[in-house]
């Protein structure tokens, strides 16, 4: 684990130790909301593992907006890609 991202989820612990289990989403929100710079210093990395931690750490308590990953697209066999032809 990295060290911004350490950092995110010690901060994301400390920030979120005080709210009671039944905390709504929105309260978990705005324990967060703003408060990151201990963790990421303003770094342009520390900043992407903080907004990463903090979508993960609301998924886990109830927030549908994160999606999962793409399925693969099954393509019609007339459909022609042959820039990938090499790479198959």
């Amino acid at each position: 684990m990295s060290v911004w991202r350490q950092r995110a989820c010690d901060l994301i612990a400390k920030l979120t130790a005080d709210l009671p289990a039944d905390a709504t989403l929105a309260q978990r929100r705005k324990a967060l909301w703003g408060k990151g710079w201990e963790a990421h210093q303003g770094t342009r990395w520390g900043k992407k593992m903080w907004g990463s931690e903090v979508r993960k750490h609301l998924a886990r308590h109830g927030d549908a907006t994160i999606f999962d990953a793409p399925t693969k697209i099954d393509w019609p066999e007339h459909i022609h890609f042959p820039f990938r032809e090499g790479m198959l």
